[in-house]
Parts: C-alpha cells; structure tokens; sequence
C-alpha cells in the first residue's frame, strides 16, 4: 500500500552501557536499487531518503516516501526505519519554516504523528548545510521541536522514536551547528565523510580518504579521520553519538594523475560512478593503485578522455570500518544502498564493512589492505 504525505504547517535516556554498534543503509527513493536486494542481514537501520520540501516550506507529495510497505518489510527483518528530510529545495524549506517557532512546532508535530502512523521508527533530518547564525539557531530548534514531539508521541510505545541528523565533513559548516546543544536532542549524528572534493576543488585528491595524503595540499582537513576528530574534539559531540559515512561511488576527474591541478574550464567534464560500474572497469582490465597514506583507490581507466576515478574499495572500506570500531564511534552508514550490488545479488562493499566490525563484536577482524590494488579481492 503507497501513501500520500500531507501536512499543513501552521533526552535520550541515561544509560551506562556503550550503545551497541549501529549500521544504517541510506535507501533513495530516486535510485533503481530493488527493496528486494537491500542487505537486510547486515544493516540495523534504513534511512529511506527523501521526503522533500519546496523553499516555502511544504511538504511535496510523494507515492513511495514514506511507504507502510516498507516498513513492514524493514520491521520483518529486524531493522528499524527512518524517515529522511531533505534533498531539493528541503534546506530552504527548513529556513523558512525555522523563522517561526509556531510553524516549527506545527512541522514537526505532524511530522512526527505520521512517520508513527506510517510504522516508521524516527526522522533523520537531511540540513547539511546551516551557514550562519539564523540557520545555526534555526538547525537547534528544529531538532529541539522534531525531539520533543517523537517523545510525546513515543508515549506508551516499546521503544522511543529516533532522531538523527546528517552533517558536513566540511569544517565551514561544523561551526555553524552548536554540537553542546544538538547532542542531547539526537540519538546520532551522521558525518557525511565524502564529496570532500568535486569540480569546485583546486587538486584532484580523493573525496573520501581515511587518512590525509602529503600530496594533498588541502590535507589539513580532508580526510574521514580528520571529520571524525573535528566533530568530536572541535564540536563536543560524544563520540558514541557519531556515525561515520562510507560512499559507494566514486568522483571523477579529467586529469592524467592524482593530485593534478583541476580546471576550472572542465567542470562539466567531473562526474560519478557507482562502486558497481567502478568493478566492472577493474574488471576489464583498467589499472587501478593503492595509495597507502590515504588507505584509498586510485582507477584511471583507459582509452579516452583522460581521467582518474577516486573511490572506496573493499580494502578501504574495511578499514574504515575497523578504525571507526577502534576509536569508540557508534558505527557507520552507506550511501547509497544498491550501488554496490553485484551481478550475483551480493553487496560487496556492505559486506566488508560487516566483517570488520561484525554487529556485538568486541573487536573486528585485522585489516589486510593490499599495498598495490590491481583488483578487488576475491569475493566475500
């Protein structure tokens, strides 16, 4: 059964255990990624992105965000369903309605009686990018307003509805969100920890790095160690409330080597490829190199244009997973599911995740990367 979305707009509990490892799969509702060949078994959330909003603010009526369906079908499998706010115009949306606390309170109120009606289990707010001190306050008191209506509405349930929020790797945006207040109104924050360089970039280095690459010249801050860090030492957020990002797709960049000067007069020329299609090439024979300071891929594939492809493999993947164990964040989320599918039904990227930080592990697997990569490793 589909729904339609209407709506007019007019502390999590103490606890003395670390929260157990959490592992949450961003589903789109614009990707062809079947419901069928989502890797249930190894996911303990789904974020199922997007419900939008148009600059004013209203909600942009969807058949298939959100869907009782799917639920059910999450539910059946042991993993919980939230709703995701944002893509589109959502971020001006959210300015508009932040502007009045009446018209924040009346938003999330009937947001959060939906998502229950629905049988979702939370909202995941999609406002990467607050850049100043209206949409800094605006940020804090949409959470506030989405914490204290899922409470009320939580009432009677076994388990309270979630609230999380994704957040920018960028250290920009990081300033313009107060961690100290938003860190008690979520149950987790999660670092978009890639895109952390793209056409507008000066060098083209890798947009998910582990670690930062000396030949990077803006290594101070891109890398998915340094994002981590940031939010925690720099914005004060619990580490247990910090979720890492892992991508499933790799940047494009018309350049002959990694790290080459980029051209501002070729950003047409930038562009993605899903972990899938990115197999496919290393399987035809395009070389691919391991660079070992940022514990990433290079591909450059061959024949024309020239261009070099950075992205995440199962060796990088695994050891993000496993680093993120070992620094005590709470676990990891995939953008997007689907994009790692294999022509066997297999997910192959989820799955090294998985392995190296199995859910209620004390310590994941040692990770083995390959210095030199000319192929992904045999398959899990």
């Amino acid at each position: 059964m589909r729904y339609l979305l209407f709506f007019a707009l007019g502390l999590t509990s103490m606890a003395t255990a670390t929260p157990p490892r959490v592992a949450v799969g961003y589903l789109a509702d614009h990707s062809d990624a079947p419901v069928e060949g989502v890797p249930w078994k190894d996911l303990t959330h789904v974020c199922h992105a997007y419900l939008q909003l148009d600059g004013l603010g209203m909600p942009i009526a969807s058949e298939t965000v959100p869907s009782a369906e799917l639920a059910e079908t999450a539910h059946g499998r042991g993993v919980k369903i939230l709703l995701t706010v944002g893509a589109g115009q959502t971020t001006l949306g959210l300015e508009t309605i932040t502007k009045d606390p009446l018209a924040t309170t009346t938003f999330a109120r009937a947001l959060a009686r939906r998502i229950a009606e629905v049988g979702y289990d939370g909202v995941d707010l999609a406002w990467e990018s607050p850049r100043n001190k209206q949409t800094r306050e605006g940020f804090t008191a949409m959470l506030a307003a989405l914490r204290q209506e899922l409470d009320t509405v939580s009432k009677g349930r076994a388990e309270p509805l979630l609230l999380t929020a994704q957040v920018s790797p960028s250290p920009f945006f990081m300033k313009w969100i107060d961690g100290p207040k938003v860190a008690p109104l979520v149950d987790w924050l999660n670092v978009a920890a890639y895109d952390m360089c793209g056409p507008y970039d000066r060098t083209a280095a890798h947009h998910a790095p582990l670690f930062p690459s000396p030949k990077d010249p803006e290594r101070s801050w891109r890398s998915v160690s340094g994002a981590m860090t940031r939010w925690h030492e720099d914005a004060g957020v619990p580490k247990d409330k910090l979720v890492m990002g892992l991508p499933m797709f790799g940047r494009i960049y018309p350049v002959e080597a990694p790290y080459q000067p980029l051209d501002a007069e070729r950003r047409n020329q930038h562009g993605a490829y899903t972990y899938t299609r990115i197999n496919e090439l290393v399987s035809s024979g395009a070389p691919a190199e391991w660079d070992d300071p940022s514990k990433a891929p290079w591909l450059r594939p061959t024949g024309e244009p020239t261009q070099v492809i950075a992205y995440d493999d199962r060796n990088s993947i695994h050891l993000k997973a496993a680093w993120a164990h070992d620094e005590g964040y709470r676990g990891y989320y995939f953008w997007a599911l689907g994009q790692d599918r294999m022509p066997d039904g297999s997910n192959w990227l989820v799955r090294a995740a998985t392995k190296a930080w199995p859910a209620e592990q004390p310590a994941p697997e040692d990770p083995a990367p390959t210095p030199a990569v000319k192929r992904p490793a045999p398959s899990p």
